[in-house]
């Protein structure tokens, strides 16, 4: 049969088979497009243009395996070749294939995002850059640290600025010959006075014990997980001032001691 007598017997299977492809490559490109917009909110550009290429890619592959099957071509061996070399590309690239596997979880599950702050076993910092494979961040004496998607998806991790709000916390003392509700005031009223203070829920000091050298406050205040880092560093700059500026010292270490037997001076003198 010659080609003239092929296409006369076939000419619906080829029309059939150029749709296919020509369906494929508008639908490919339209999901590469969304996908890339879709991941450029949550990965780098690099990571996000691979994806979206292999997404189209994989389309596309599909579409020409139809194709060739719908105009009578042998596609099995092809299927069985391609299974064959899968599984020894899977034995070889285990560890490659679980990272990319849960890179894609973690694309779709969201847990954090650029600029978030997060703890993965030993190590803090922020997020710099998500990929399908791994994710870096910088720690707080700025080196780079690479963690595998796999170690992030299958273990526990803190995120500290995703929350809504944060609280801060830290104890200070006044001497017991100060005015407890004066130092309350003054220290809730400069907390109030800070923007990344959260109004709701209100900030809070209160006696919390009987210290060696004085009362024990406890200073309580939200913000918004973003600021937490500011809050943390000021708080204790900002319990201070205000204490400062009504006049109340936070009190030195005193000690009174009794002696058994009255001591005696160097001349003699008791």
């Amino acid at each position: 049969m010659d080609m003239l007598q092929w296409l006369q017997a076939h000419w619906l299977d080829l029309l059939y088979a150029i749709i296919v492809i020509v369906v494929a490559l508008f639908i490919s490109t339209i999901l590469e497009r969304a996908a890339k917009r879709a991941l450029l909110t949550r990965v780098s550009k690099s990571t996000a243009d691979n994806v979206a290429k292999l997404i189209r890619y994989s389309i596309l592959v599909v579409a020409v395996l139809i194709a060739l099957t719908s105009i009578g071509v042998d596609v099995t061996g092809a299927l069985i070749a391609g299974g064959f070399l899968g599984i020894v590309i899977g034995f070889a690239a285990q560890a490659s294939i679980s990272n990319f596997i849960s890179g894609l979880l973690l694309l779709l599950e969201r847990p954090f995002k650029i600029g978030d702050f997060i703890h993965v076993g030993d190590t803090i910092g922020m997020v710099v850059e998500i990929g399908i494979l791994s994710t870096t961040i910088v720690t707080w004496d700025g080196v780079k640290v690479r963690i595998p998607s796999s170690q992030l998806f299958n273990s526990s991790f803190r995120n500290y600025t995703a929350s809504r709000a944060r609280l801060v916390s830290v104890e200070v003392q006044i001497p017991y010959s100060a005015s407890i509700e004066k130092a309350v005031e003054a220290i809730e009223s400069k907390l109030r006075e800070q923007w990344y203070v959260l109004e709701e829920p209100r900030p809070m000091v209160f006696a919390k014990s009987f210290g060696g050298d004085g009362v024990v406050l406890e200073v309580r205040a939200w913000t918004p997980g973003s600021t937490w880092l500011m809050l943390y560093s000021s708080l204790p700059r900002l319990v201070k001032s205000a204490l400062d500026e009504v006049g109340i010292e936070i009190p030195f270490p005193q000690r009174v001691v009794w002696f058994a037997s009255p001591l005696k001076t160097e001349g003699g003198a008791k």
